[in-house]
């Protein structure tokens, strides 16, 4: 629940300031897991900063006067890693970003 939480607030969150802003929320279902993806059209993460996103305390340079701590997506990843899941992101700067989640099925 708290994965979900962190990365649908922060597509909301970013994605506030555009003029039509649209959170996007699919999963599906495979054969070996379930992969679910947040998007959004917000400010996008610079591609340089991208290595660094999951790092505790970790704040983009494009933020400005957006609320946060850097350490929502830091939990998000030592979450989901305990679930032994993956997390990933494709983001374009000005564009918007989205997030990836992955469980392996049992």
């Amino acid at each position: 629940m708290q994965v979900f939480s962190n990365l649908i607030g922060n597509a909301v969150k970013y994605s506030q300031d555009m003029i039509s802003a649209h959170v996007h929320i699919e999963g599906v279902v495979n054969m070996d897991e379930c992969h679910y993806s947040i998007k959004d059209n917000g400010h996008g993460i610079p591609e340089t900063e991208l290595p660094r996103i999951f790092d505790l305390f970790s704040r983009m340079s494009n933020v400005g006067q957006i609320e946060g701590s850097g350490v929502g997506l830091a939990i998000v990843k030592r979450i989901v890693e305990r679930h032994r899941a993956r997390i990933w992101v494709d983001s374009e700067l000005g564009k918007g970003s989205v997030f990836h989640v992955a469980f392996k099925k049992n």
